[in-house]
């Protein structure tokens, strides 16, 4: 048995990076998986990877900067499964720059990917996962909401509002059977670090000595084991928590 047996899991962002490895590692762990992403390859790209590991799914190609994607993702899930279970918001951008250099554009797509798409995400899935009475939301936010990062402020900023609403929306959801968390990762390895740093070991390994005492990067499925944990029955009595997977960066200064 799956650790997510019986479980309708939706991650957005699963066309790459910790998104793709929460999906596959959701479906090896018995659930059905609902695979939202802009990019169409991608998005196929990982669904294929699901198949390949003996799991079930289907792709939804969404843009979370579109509520009518949203809308419709809800609805080619109930139309499928005819439930959900499990929400992971995973879609996310990040953009590098001084903050005198920051334009009215980035501002716009940062927050409209990173706060308003989870937003409108869990405000359409909300009345399913309460229907269903014993659900969950994990959305993931960054160690930027408690260690100041010096060209990513858009980004921490949004992920630190994103960490603030799911906390605060459990008075409301929890007593109605649905869990929500939030998931703060460190410096791990996916289509967000910089190029600069992805081609090269010696970037890497100068980071490593600075910030991560475990002394690697991180990879996506050191984030997709706890989310399996938080979207499975074992975290059952988990609600309101932030999981910091970090390496200890955040305790590096």
């Amino acid at each position: 048995m799956g650790r997510m047996d019986g479980k309708i899991a939706v991650v957005t962002g699963a066309g790459s990076g910790i998104g793709r490895a929460v999906a596959v590692m959701f479906a090896k762990e018995g659930a059905r998986v609902v695979c939202a992403n802009r990019t169409l390859k991608d998005g196929e790209d990982t669904l294929a990877m699901i198949k390949d590991v003996g799991g079930t799914g289907i792709y939804v190609q969404t843009n979370v900067r579109k509520k009518e994607d949203i809308k419709n993702l809800l609805a080619k899930t109930l139309e499928t499964y005819g439930d959900v279970t499990t929400l992971f918001n995973c879609a996310g951008i990040l953009v590098h720059a001084p903050y005198l250099e920051h334009t009215d554009e980035d501002l716009e797509k940062v927050f409209e990917t990173n706060f308003r798409g989870y937003y409108w995400s869990m405000q359409e899935f909300l009345p399913a996962l309460v229907k269903n009475g014993h659900a969950s939301i994990t959305n993931v936010a960054s160690i930027s909401v408690y260690k100041p990062e010096s060209d990513a402020y858009l980004y921490g900023a949004m992920k630190a509002g994103i960490n603030k609403m799911t906390r605060d929306l459990i008075r409301e959801f929890s007593p109605q059977g649905v869990r929500l968390n939030v998931i703060c990762p460190g410096p791990v390895q996916t289509n967000l670090t910089p190029e600069w740093v992805r081609n090269s070991p010696e970037a890497q390994a100068e980071i490593c000595a600075a910030v991560c005492p475990v002394g690697r990067l991180g990879e996506p499925n050191d984030i997709a084991y706890a989310a399996v944990w938080l979207a499975s029955d074992e975290a059952d009595w988990v609600t309101g928590s932030t999981i910091v997977i970090d390496g200890g960066a955040c305790n590096m200064g």
